[in-house]
């Protein structure tokens, strides 16, 4: 293709995305969508061994204890696709303890039922801490849902604690939030590999690869590096994985099997295919790849995440030089148990009698191949065992390519390869392509599908809102400033000691029922109570990706104009914060990195405070690399109250030029007192009043305003500009 007529097709293919580009933006491609249904108890009634010929169906409460159940009646309806949650939420009147959840028999009468008719609870267990009293507790009882029809739970308690039930018009209430159990073409796919850690090691080198992966040597049977991959790859609007598969009992079938069981536990929308290698070992015969299809078929075909099309699984075929019609002939008698096979491609393959559902090429020194049913790309090809690459990595290139596939009528979209570390076309982070999304350039390439129809990130504003210090289900200050956060768009900086007392599953669910409704726009920072709880893993789980690396905590994203870095300031907990710890190197080369001109970090422990805590000298590194890019603004909270201060340096010295920091502790928690003295410029303090700091990020500047709680008028606002 001419120069002159390449540039006229991409010229069109930008107007193209620009025109779609808000629905690849909003779906990711092929993301499946989300339906949440709510549905109230039909019936309830508590169960009582000390009564046991009693009916207590018509009471306004449920007790629930140890021997004492209640009964609670639903009738899901229209509930289709993948169950991605549920909750059962019960209105609690007094008490505390842990709720037990299990399912019940159907064949019960609220007005007849006692502890002597009553079904048993049968089944898996779902457990869930009370929160506050007078206020909703919710209970995560996905494993007891299975779709449309009645559904009877049996409640305890391990100590008493009294409902409200539906005759005083607290329901309880069953939440079901469903998606397409299978995403919808085109189907952005990747290439994957479960073969590390042993292959990290070939052909006498102990590294093979030519790069630095971000996440280091990593054994892929480790679940926590599943997830982190699952992450990565929804970042890129990736619906599904193709993994390497050898044969029956391989290492990578135990993998893969490993790989389905993780997805399934976190309910996740992702979906895996196999890719069979054995076809370029040779020609294996009918026989034994009706065995192989049969052999996952049984084994991974009820799996909710293994990859479907027409609930038929998808095998995805890889072939060699001398594969030609005979292939796809073996391929069409051997497949009696109706899988959809994808097969690789070869010189005359359209013209064969025999023909796969679709066909795909993995030509990895090739940028781009389309077939029509699949539209393959390849960031770049160098072997770890070749002096020079194949092809050579080109971010513009890469990104016209994402455009090109974006917009292709293909049914797949595939990436050549996720983490194929060896051949060097892993798009998976590398130090060599790291980004401030923590994901590297060429998974941000396909996060924003090439770049087209996005707004340059100078000419709009951002909001940010800021507190830590915030919920405690013996307080309610959370929910005050939970209703400001509602009132405002945004995103939540969260700066930490999110869930009082230890940072516990249960704690969280008090932070859930109030902060917790702006989950998905939350970039949270870990405090010390977090870690209270051994490797702050319930604070992990409770946001997932949304915290970035479990086992770091800190990461960075952008917002406009500005870059905004979010610190782990447990520093014992990832290595320290000195200089060259791990945090610090990754801070510089973020920093390094970023082309937005202002910058905002925030962490829990802050470097300046007149708090009762005082200053936290550990983290004046951070504060040093920060100063020498010039970044605008810090937050914190640990100490539980409102302070800004005026720009300064590392030292504590005012400078125009130098960093602002406020302090946020006033999430709602409690109120500390200010120390017997008064920080160097230290600006504004209150320490009686709760309340949300919101950050307006303008291309050059900013304005901060802080929003109190109902019936409080402490406010402080002012502008600022970036460096």
């Amino acid at each position: 293709m001419t120069t002159w007529l390449r540039r006229l097709r991409l010229a069109l293919l930008t107007i193209v995305v620009l025109a779609i580009g808000g629905f690849h933006a909003a779906t990711g491609g092929s993301a499946p969508r989300s339906t949440t249904q709510s549905f109230a108890a039909l019936a309830d009634a508590t169960v009582d061994p000390a009564h046991s010929q009693l009916k207590l169906g018509t009471a306004k409460d449920l007790r629930v204890g140890v021997r004492t159940r209640a009964l609670l009646r639903f009738r899901l309806r229209a509930v289709h696709g993948f169950v991605l949650r549920a909750n059962l939420l019960v209105f609690v009147r007094s008490g505390r303890g842990i709720l037990s959840v299990r399912a019940a028999g159907k064949k019960w009468s609220e007005q007849r039922v006692s502890f002597a008719n009553a079904p048993r609870p049968t089944g898996p267990t779902a457990r869930g801490a009370v929160g506050r009293t007078r206020a909703w507790t919710s209970i995560d009882v996905t494993q007891l849902i299975r779709g449309s029809g009645t559904l009877s739970l049996s409640v305890a308690a391990s100590a008493p604690v009294r409902l409200a039930s539906r005759e005083d018009r607290h329901a309880a209430k069953v939440v079901v939030e469903t998606g397409p159990d299978q995403p919808a073409f085109p189907i952005r796919a990747a290439f994957y590999y479960d073969w590390y850690p042993e292959a990290w090691s070939q052909q006498g080198a102990a590294r093979f690869t030519h790069y630095d992966p971000t996440s280091g040597l990593y054994d892929s049977g480790n679940a926590a590096v599943i997830r982190s991959h699952i992450a990565a790859m929804q970042y890129g609007n990736i619906a599904a994985g193709i993994v390497s598969w050898w044969g029956q009992g391989n290492i990578s079938d135990i993998r893969f099997a490993k790989i389905l069981s993780v997805t399934t536990n976190m309910h996740s929308a992702f979906r895996w295919a196999v890719y069979y290698e054995n076809e370029a070992q040779g020609d294996p015969s009918v026989e034994q790849i009706r065995s192989d299809l049969d052999y996952i078929r049984s084994r991974y075909g009820s799996s909710p995440s293994f990859l479907k099309v027409s609930r038929r699984p998808v095998v995805f075929v890889y072939g060699d030089a001398n594969d030609g019609c005979g292939m796809a002939d073996r391929w069409k008698q051997a497949n009696t148990g109706n899988a959809y096979i994808v097969l690789k491609a070869f010189n005359g393959y359209r013209a064969c009698a025999s023909q796969p559902d679709a066909w795909h090429q993995y030509s990895p020194a090739v940028e781009a191949a389309a077939l029509g049913s699949s539209y393959s790309i390849s960031p770049g090809f160098f072997k770890a065992n070749e002096g020079s690459a194949r092809l050579t990595r080109d971010l513009d290139r890469w990104r016209r390519d994402v455009r090109e596939m974006t917009v292709s009528s293909a049914r797949f979209h595939l990436i050549t390869t996720f983490n194929e570390w060896g051949e060097g076309t892993a798009v998976e982070s590398a130090a060599e392509w790291a980004s401030p999304s923590g994901y590297g350039a060429y998974l941000d390439a396909l996060h924003d599908n090439g770049g087209a129809g996005v707004t340059p990130p100078n000419t709009r504003d951002a909001i940010l809102l800021a507190a830590g210090d915030v919920a405690s289900c013996d307080s309610t200050g959370d929910e005050a400033t939970a209703q400001i956060i509602a009132g405002t768009s945004g995103t939540v900086a969260a700066v930490g000691d999110l869930a009082y007392p230890s940072g516990t599953a249960a704690d969280f669910r008090c932070y859930d029922s109030s902060w917790g409704k702006f989950k998905s726009r939350t970039k949270p920072a870990p405090g010390n109570h977090e870690y209270l709880t051994s490797g702050a893993s319930a604070y992990f789980d409770y946001f997932g990706s949304l915290a970035g690396d479990r086992s770091k905590g800190y990461y960075s994203y952008s917002r406009g104009a500005w870059q905004i870095i979010a610190i782990n300031s447990n520093c014992s907990a990832v290595g320290g914060c000195f200089v060259g710890s791990p945090q610090e190197n990754w801070l510089r080369a973020v920093l390094k990195a970023t082309t937005r001109r202002c910058t905002l970090a925030y962490w829990h422990h802050p470097l300046f405070s007149s708090g009762g805590h005082g200053p936290q000298s550990q983290l004046r590194p951070i504060w040093d690399d920060l100063y020498r890019a010039h970044a605008e603004i810090v937050l914190g909270g640990h100490d539980h109250d409102y302070e800004r201060f005026a720009p300064q340096t590392p030292s504590g010295a005012a400078d125009p030029n130098g960093i602002r920091e406020f302090i946020v502790g006033t999430g709602g928690k409690n109120h500390d007192r200010f120390g017997p003295n008064v920080a160097a410029n230290s600006e504004v303090r209150n320490a009686d009043t709760f309340g949300v700091l919101k950050l307006t990020l303008h291309p050059s500047g900013y304005d901060w305003k802080f929003l109190p709680e109902a019936d409080h008028t402490f406010t402080d606002s002012g502008s600022g500009t970036c460096h």
